[in-house]
């Protein structure tokens, strides 16, 4: 089952900045997506699936034999806020709530000055109406950010991604 990802084996250096889904898989991803099948569907259409961890890496080892190399989810982060910071880009942060987000964007502007930094706090709930998300997809798109970091927690988050990031 785990041949039919997108698993990401090389630098990030190696990532082309154009519009892609990526994701990442920790353990807790690897055991929902046994029981969650539009999550597993979510992470099979990502362009690229980082492994998120030591222990996804032994694991993956193990059951498939592929020797990947961790890529830790805060690693991408930094990674993409310098690359979009020397190009004086635009971020994005859709999820937290609006106190998380403030202290996001007064960091941000301290570490990464020459980036536009932008976000949008959705309600707290399992799920979001088609009215709530059309409203993230709204704000989003009016931005048209370099970089959109989704922070609503797996596999919410990944779900909402899949559904929407064609739009």
């Amino acid at each position: 089952m785990l041949h039919e990802f997108n698993l990401f084996n090389g630098s990030l250096q190696e990532i082309n900045p154009s519009k892609k889904l990526i994701t990442t898989l920790n353990a807790h991803s690897f055991n929902t997506l046994h029981k969650d099948i539009y999550f597993r569907e979510a992470l099979k259409s990502s362009d690229m699936l980082l492994p998120d961890g030591i222990s996804i890496v032994w694991a993956l080892r193990l059951l498939i034999g592929e020797k990947l190399k961790k890529i830790a989810g805060a690693d991408l982060f930094r990674y993409e806020m310098d690359r979009i910071h020397s190009t004086k880009g635009k971020c994005f942060f859709l999820g937290s709530s609006e106190k998380t987000l403030n202290l996001i964007r007064e960091r941000a502007a301290k570490e990464y000055p020459y980036v536009e930094v932008y976000s949008y706090s959705p309600p707290y709930k399992p799920e979001f109406s088609d009215e709530e998300s059309q409203r993230m997809v709204d704000a989003v798109n009016e931005i048209e950010p370099d970089v959109l970091f989704i922070g609503m927690t797996a596999p919410k988050q990944e779900k909402w991604a899949f559904k929407y990031y064609p739009q």
